[in-house]
């Protein structure tokens, strides 16, 4: 198992960027971007998806459990919710 190392940057004033630190942090730890819905998958059946243009997203668990993130939750909380998911075996 290899370690993930995460760095958020800051964004600068008046700079948003969005939910694309979570991706990017996803990304790194083997999640796949579908093309079709943008979501980011994850071997263990784990999905990953901003549903709306507030950047509100949600977790889909591979045991069917569905996890709501509002705009405002702190980037490592998603990622690290996201990652707990992963490491569960899919049902």
């Amino acid at each position: 198992m290899s370690n993930l190392t995460l760095v958020i940057e800051q964004p600068g004033l008046g700079e948003w960027l969005g939910r694309l630190d979570v991706g990017e942090a996803l990304e790194a730890a083997g999640w796949t971007t579908d093309p079709t819905s943008g979501a980011l998958r994850h071997p263990s059946g784990a999905v990953w998806v901003v549903v709306n243009d507030a950047d509100d997203s949600g977790l889909d668990l591979p045991n069917g459990t569905v996890i709501e993130f509002p705009a405002s939750t702190p980037t490592v909380v998603i990622v690290a919710a996201c990652l707990a998911a992963a490491a569960q075996p899919a049902v």
